[in-house]
């Protein structure tokens, strides 16, 4: 499946709830997401621009692998997901296999869907909260960033990681 996606940086975090709930988007999960990312001892996904993920949001636990970025208006990346029995079992057999974790961090999350819709309200650590819009194609990324009161110009491409790592940066 391929992702396609952008994210609108420091919004009005009650604004855009109430935006989404009156647009009749459903809150399908609250709360803190574990996040690890990994790689080969060589680094070749990273050199691919690919990864391999493993998320925790509340109980259920996702094993990702993400491709190579396409796009400029818009993230598009193959993405392969599967939901695992275990986060420790999951770390375990990436351990097992010789992988190496590259990142791991928490942030808060806010999910809502509007049918295949989803957005996602992100507050990592020192990072002011940004909201993602994913959809099955561009014009309903677009229709929906506008539902939102915003333009495209006023969105980005870059993924979460390197949202949180530019506002590190400029500390």
């Amino acid at each position: 499946m391929k992702e396609i996606e952008v994210k609108i940086l420091d919004i009005n975090v009650e604004d855009i709830r109430k935006k989404l709930l009156d647009l009749g988007a459903e809150k399908v999960f609250e709360g803190e997401v574990e996040m690890y990312r990994f790689d080969y001892p060589d680094d070749r996904l990273n050199k691919e621009d690919s990864f391999l993920r493993i998320r925790k949001m509340g109980e259920q636990v996702e094993l990702c692998f993400k491709g190579k970025k396409e796009g400029t208006q818009f993230k598009m990346r193959e993405e392969i997901e599967v939901t695992t029995s275990g986060l420790n079992d999951t770390l375990l057999i990436f351990e097992k296999l010789g992988l190496k974790k590259i990142f791991d961090g928490k942030k808060l999350r806010e999910s809502y869907t509007l049918g295949d819709v989803r957005f996602e309200l992100d507050t990592y650590p020192g990072v002011p909260t940004f909201v993602e819009v994913e959809a099955p194609t561009e014009e309903e990324v677009i229709t929906h960033v506008e539902k939102l009161g915003y333009s495209m110009n006023q969105t980005t491409t870059l993924s979460g990681f390197e949202v949180e790592r530019e506002y590190k940066k400029n500390e």
